[in-house]
């Protein structure tokens, strides 16, 4: 009887221990999971497109050593296209104590810069001059807690305003799609460029995706092209931008490559994709004890023109050889 009590306690007391050590392990792993913010103006599950960019980022973060479930979990915040929502959903991301906050679009840096001076933000925005709007000291030291691929490249008004005069020479009107939500970097470059060559400009405003057909209502007189400016929400309604446009038989233009595959006349700007696995490396470096103060601040340099021939055949307009030679990509 003596020994069998002997054997239950050194059993538990054994159990204890081996309890204790599971525990331990567990909270040992638990605490070098390191957690990760990703903070959209859209909801991930509501629009197909940002879910496969933000897919394709946690693959390259993969590739880099930070696997989801094993040393890396992500948090998902949005503000479901409302503007208003934006400073609430950064600061659930800085209440949950994220190690990182990876910001996509300009509304989602100027809410997290807003919520948190500490936490690392790495930032994918396509319309923000962080020097101008204080986010960073300078591109090669940003000296603070934001880093990322930015490309506030006013000279892309330039472009669009050449290519439409190549299929337009006549070119005087033309309409700007505009939202106001992430700034008005590109917006001033587009009135700039308009204005040195006597092009009339009417500028129109989207805040909403249901303003869309509105919009295109209210153009008086008839504009001769259109320029679809970069912001998140116009990004993904491309689409229907394209098929708006051809209804109303409007050569149009956008930054965004999948414009012009979703039936846009032509598009010159970035390739989204590879700004962001350039914005993975730098978040896997942050992750592996970078700071992002002395992360250089990133532009994209893979620039792809892209023309749609089928729609520009259906719009009765001829795309110049010069243009065909250029392009990347050409849809037929």
């Amino acid at each position: 009887m003596r020994m069998t009590r002997r054997v239950a306690v050194v059993l538990l007391f054994a159990g204890m221990a081996l309890t204790s050590l599971s525990w331990n392990a567990l909270a040992w792993v638990q605490s070098n999971v390191r957690r990760v913010g990703i903070l959209t103006f859209l909801d991930v599950r509501d629009e197909p497109a940002l879910a496969l960019v933000i897919d394709g980022r946690r693959r390259k973060l993969a590739e880099l050593g930070w696997i989801e479930g094993k040393n890396v979990s992500f948090e998902y915040r949005s503000a479901h296209g409302d503007p208003s929502q934006m400073t609430a959903a950064a600061t659930a991301l800085v209440d949950l104590k994220v190690d990182v906050i990876w910001a996509v679009s300009a509304p989602a840096l100027r809410a997290a810069h807003g919520a948190t001076r500490t936490i690392p933000i790495v930032a994918t925005d396509q319309t923000t001059d962080p020097v101008a709007e204080g986010y960073i000291q300078s591109y090669a030291e940003p000296g603070g807690n934001i880093t990322g691929v930015f490309l506030d490249a006013p000279e892309f008004a330039g472009k669009w305003f050449e290519l439409l005069r190549e299929i337009v020479p006549d070119l005087s009107r033309v309409a700007v799609l505009w939202d106001p939500a992430p700034g008005t970097t590109h917006l001033d470059a587009v009135r700039s460029i308009a204005g040195s060559m006597h092009i009339s400009l009417q500028v129109l405003e989207v805040h909403t995706p249901d303003d869309i057909e509105q919009v295109f209502d209210t153009m008086r007189p008839q504009p001769q092209a259109l320029i679809i400016l970069p912001s998140p929400l116009l990004w993904y309604l491309n689409a229907q931008f394209a098929e708006l446009a051809l209804e109303r038989r409007l050569p149009a233009t956008s930054m965004s490559p999948l414009f012009a595959k979703a039936g846009g006349t032509i598009s010159y700007g970035p390739d989204v994709n590879i700004a962001g696995l350039r914005s993975a490396h730098m978040m896997a470096r942050i992750l592996d004890g970078a700071s992002p103060a002395n992360l250089p601040i990133e532009r994209p340099t893979n620039i792809r023109l892209v023309v749609n021939l089928k729609t520009a055949k259906a719009l009765g307009i001829t795309i110049p050889q010069s243009i065909l030679l250029r392009a990347d990509e050409v849809i037929r």
